[in-house]
């Protein structure tokens, strides 16, 4: 039977590259409300926004869930655009991405200049289950590499919250050579399959050790980094379709990936211009 052990390697010595004790770094009210609302006007002419809906009539009753101040989305494509590249034909999107105190905070937590090269552009939970993020890349990469969760409202407890495990950084490295073994890498869409396989194995762990499991349910304007060996997923929501206004952004040093375009600047801070957008992972 696969275990996380079959998947992994050791985690690196503690050292500076952990970040912290809890792998996330929490910046409330970075952003402006000038950057999101203009991108807020970009999404919304993209993909059909109609408005929000009162959620009365189809709230489910699920035991313990609150639904006031939920609202359902209503919107053409409520998961965003369906590539991972969006912000090439995208300048609010990019502005927020490239927003200086953002590049400002990433240098200073992962230790070089970061690019951003990937988005999950929804306004409602992604669903996806337990896993890291640094078995998406190249190994070489390693943990000159970041995510970034942004708040473009006050998200509701109940919406399908982005859920981490503090400290799971320092359990162990995820390899895509393991990985490999187990999914079909050649399959355009194989980090989302890891899933069949990690969920269980993640979860029987957190029992395991004990750990906490953290639910950020953040303001509009707050900011979260996680680090790439950090455990994390995208919680279900307790309403289908509820509204979770949020933008993810994925971000590589940019003396770390040979493997993409010569990184350029971009506002005050960088991008990889990745033309042939592929799909959101």
């Amino acid at each position: 039977m696969t275990t996380l052990l079959d998947l992994s390697e050791p985690a690196p010595e503690p050292s500076a590259a952990d970040w912290n004790n809890d792998g996330v770094v929490y910046l409330p009210r970075l952003l402006p409300d000038d950057l999101i609302a203009a991108y807020e006007d970009e999404w919304s002419a993209a993909h059909g926004y109609r408005g929000l809906v009162e959620p009365e009539s189809q709230w489910s009753g699920t035991p313990g869930a609150d639904p006031s101040g939920l609202w359902v989305l209503d919107a053409e494509e409520p998961g965003g655009w369906n590539d991972a590249c969006p912000f090439m034909r995208h300048p609010a999107l990019r502005a927020l991405c490239a927003y200086g105190p953002l590049a400002e905070a990433l240098e200073a937590t992962v230790g070089e200049p970061m690019g951003f090269h990937l988005n999950l552009t929804g306004w409602v939970s992604t669903q996806r289950n337990w896993h890291q993020d640094g078995y998406l890349n190249p190994e070489y990469v390693g943990d000159s590499y970041a995510a970034v969760w942004m708040a473009l409202g006050d998200v509701h407890p109940d919406s399908g919250v982005f859920q981490y495990v503090p400290g799971s950084h320092r359990w162990h490295r995820l390899v895509r050579r393991e990985i490999a073994k187990v999914v079909d890498i050649s399959d355009p869409r194989w980090p989302a399959h890891t899933e069949e396989v990690l969920t269980d194995l993640v979860e029987s762990e957190i029992v395991r050790r004990d750990a906490a499991v953290i639910d950020y349910a953040p303001n509009k304007g707050d900011v979260l980094l996680w680090h790439p060996r950090l455990y994390h997923r995208g919680s279900r929501s307790m309403l289908p379709g509820a509204y979770r206004p949020s933008l993810i952004a994925h971000y590589s040093g940019i003396l770390h990936r040979p493997d993409m375009p010569t990184p350029r600047r971009e506002g005050q801070g960088w991008m990889f211009p990745i033309d042939i957008a592929g799909p959101v992972r």
